[in-house]
């Protein structure tokens, strides 16, 4: 496999505009914390709204998109699993640390 090279374009605290070799477009660079912490946040809300009855379209499209964006941060959590690097983040909100702490 080999390393795909990014330029950052700008940062920002927790973000930045990076571009990646052989792509058109650049993306959004978001810290794992960072992602981690928004997911839950909105994962958090789409729970309580289900729980005070609210059905229908909307919330089922945000359930659609945690879906998309728990992805997202599987594959970041694999990938620092894979490479030992712990996360900067505990996934159950407490104190024992997940994929890649050692």
């Amino acid at each position: 496999m080999t390393e795909e090279q990014a330029r950052v374009l700008a940062r920002s605290g927790n973000i930045a505009v990076t571009q990646l070799t052989g792509r058109a477009f650049p993306g959004l660079h978001l810290q794992g914390d960072t992602f981690a912490a928004a997911y839950h946040s909105l994962s958090e809300a789409a729970v309580r709204l289900r729980a005070e009855g609210v059905t229908g379209e909307a919330i089922d499209d945000l359930e659609y998109t945690l879906g998309e964006l728990r992805d997202k941060l599987r594959f970041y959590e694999e990938t620092l699993a894979a490479n030992d690097i712990r996360l900067p983040y505990f996934l159950d909100g407490g104190a024992t640390p997940h994929a890649g702490d050692g």
